[in-house]
């Protein structure tokens, strides 16, 4: 399976990135299969950073090893993501007993509906409501790699500038 990673500096080794902000799934290595997603955010790199230049960085996962991870998938966004995500996103959640969490992006354009949820009094209550506005989004997946066994399963085929 091909995944992307879309940065502002090339790079050929992978590793464990400590973010400078709460993201989905924790601290880990991101990467997602829309190649489109994974241009769009080298470019919001740039753009916020003022540095570098927009590249992606094109991996080839082998899922026929992925049977030796550990991993959390999630089909589809519903409340257990949620919550999940809004855990993360509060730095409440140890999502580091996973090598692998895979699942559907919370973008730039879900963050309102997250932080309504997450300031919501009924949680139980609001979550359909925040789901339906969530799934109105053309959400793509997200791929964090969260361990150095995970990483060894992903091998960089092209470095491209954007």
């Amino acid at each position: 399976m091909e995944l992307y990673h879309g940065t502002n500096v090339k790079f050929e080794q992978t590793q464990i990135l400590v973010p400078n902000r709460a993201l989905d799934f924790g601290a880990g290595f991101y990467v997602t299969s829309d190649r489109e997603q994974a241009a769009a955010w080298a470019h919001t790199v740039v753009r916020r950073s003022g540095t570098g230049k927009p590249v992606l960085n094109m991996y080839e996962f082998d899922e026929s090893a992925a049977d030796t991870l550990s991993i959390l998938k999630f089909e589809t966004p519903d409340k257990v993501w949620l919550d999940f995500v809004c855990e993360n996103r509060m730095e409440n959640h140890n999502s580091n007993k996973y090598d692998l969490i895979i699942g559907p992006i919370a973008n730039d354009r879900t963050m309102p509906v997250l932080n309504a949820y997450m300031a919501a009094r009924n949680k139980e209550l609001y979550a359909p409501v925040a789901l339906s506005e969530i799934m109105a989004d053309r959400l793509t997946d997200q791929h964090v790699f969260k361990s150095e066994k995970s990483l060894t399963l992903l091998k960089l085929k092209e470095i491209i500038e954007l």
